[in-house]
């Protein structure tokens, strides 16, 4: 009858996470051959001096890293993008909400002046239908709306776009 009191605790079993694809070596080259070529425009002789060191690649397995990655690239290329901060805040334990137009992208950006909008997803994440309406109005005014991914998605649009302008 007590003989449950001498069992081992339940445990779960262990679930194996999958692991993450890893980011192609040519895209690290193309992020790093970026900064080299802005930073050897901008400080030309920090560069010949040998002062030039290799950016860190930010985690592109999250939206944050994978955003910071795609507005630096933009950048450094001589364009313009910046992020978007679509979130509200808390004022003395009150919710305010954002002023921005729900379903705004997290990047908004002007390649060869073309208005662009970029909206990270990343892993299982799908498009609102807020988005979707934004990425309709957008088209519809003769801007690009995409969505994104990982960054050699990123690369492979972006090279692709530069060359069909």
């Amino acid at each position: 009858m007590t003989d449950f009191l001498n069992l081992p605790p339940y445990r779960k079993p262990y679930v194996k996470k999958v692991a993450k694809p890893k980011m192609p070596e040519w895209c690290k080259t193309r992020y790093q051959q970026a900064h080299e070529q802005d930073f050897k425009t901008k400080y030309p002789q920090a560069y010949d001096s040998g002062n030039y060191f290799a950016p860190v690649m930010p985690d592109c397995n999250k939206a944050n890293g994978l955003t910071q990655a795609i507005v630096r690239f933009i950048l450094w290329n001589g364009y313009r993008a910046t992020r978007i901060s679509s979130s509200g805040r808390v004022v003395k334990g009150k919710y305010i909400p954002g002023a921005t137009r729900r379903g705004q992208s997290d990047i908004s950006a002007t390649l060869k002046g073309r208005s662009v909008q970029i909206e990270i997803k990343i892993n299982k994440d799908k498009p609102s239908e807020h988005q979707l309406r934004e990425q309709m109005l957008e088209e519809k005014a003769g801007g690009v709306y995409i969505f994104i991914h990982n960054f050699e998605e990123f690369l492979l649009w972006y090279d692709n776009f530069l060359l069909t302008l």
